[in-house]
């Protein structure tokens, strides 16, 4: 099985972007994929921040009509993924890079809650199914050139299964809320191979404490998973000149002697 099939069986599986076919209408199902359709090529690069989104040019590449479209992209702009600009264009937002650092400030501070609540309500097929996608990130990484791409989205269902586990969905819509703004930081691309298998490490430890039903634990190794990750984007941002230092934003806030 190849990755890019094994990341498509395994966005099925997780329910994130698509539901069974008796779950809902099939124009609000159609809507649903286009939606999803969309997004990915925002995250795959195909177009990026400050590129336009056509309506027509869309509509072709997806096969579909402009009205689900027109619905996907005012969902986007909901979510900040889009603004509209003059004439009503659809225009792909840049990613501020130290806006990702707030954000990582945020889920650390929501994260832990939601997988305090998922220890509560942990079965034996949750834990398992955790354990697959910690696998497929692994296999991720472990590719000749590691498959960064193929990684962010399991990383991303890793989280969010979690988030539905918790059986809160006004604290899933919370940090789903804060979580999906950016859909590719513009220094993810760079996190060599050691970061990224630290990165994982750390869902194995939170698959640890999952498993042995121990909260404190789990809330412990969330925020320490998602503080380490932000000093990654910050590490790597600042080097690119992307990121603020904050030890020099420290230091021009600090009286002079």
């Amino acid at each position: 099985m190849n990755a890019t099939l094994a990341r498509k069986q395994s966005l099925h599986g997780v329910g994130a972007s698509f539901v069974s076919e008796n779950a809902e209408p099939a124009r609000s199902l159609m809507g649903r994929d286009i939606y999803t359709a969309i997004r990915k090529l925002i995250a795959d690069g195909t177009y990026i921040g400050g590129d336009v989104l056509p309506e027509v040019e869309l509509a072709s590449k997806l096969g579909v009509s402009r009205t689900p479209v027109r619905e996907a992209l005012r969902r986007l702009q909901s979510e900040g993924v889009i603004r509209r600009e003059a004439y009503k264009r659809a225009v792909v937002v840049d990613v501020d890079p130290n806006e990702v650092i707030h954000i990582f400030t945020a889920r650390a501070a929501l994260e832990p809650i939601a997988i305090e609540l998922a220890v509560d309500h942990a079965d034996d097929a949750f834990v398992e199914r955790l354990k697959e996608l910690h696998a497929r990130m692994d296999h991720a990484i472990r590719a000749p050139e590691p498959d960064r791409r193929g990684y962010r989205e399991f990383n991303a269902i890793f989280h969010r299964v979690i988030w539905a586990q918790a059986a809160s969905p006004l604290l899933a819509d919370m940090i789903n809320s804060i979580a999906r703004k950016p859909v590719v930081s513009p220094t993810f691309n760079n996190w060599d191979r050691d970061q990224l298998f630290r990165s994982n490490r750390q869902h194995g430890e939170l698959i640890d404490a999952i498993a042995d039903r121990d909260r404190e634990w789990a809330h412990a190794a969330m925020r320490a998973h998602l503080l380490s990750s932000r000093a990654t984007y910050r590490l790597i941002g600042t080097k690119a000149g992307l990121v603020e230092n904050a030890k020099d934003k420290m230091d021009e806030r600090s009286p002079k002697s």
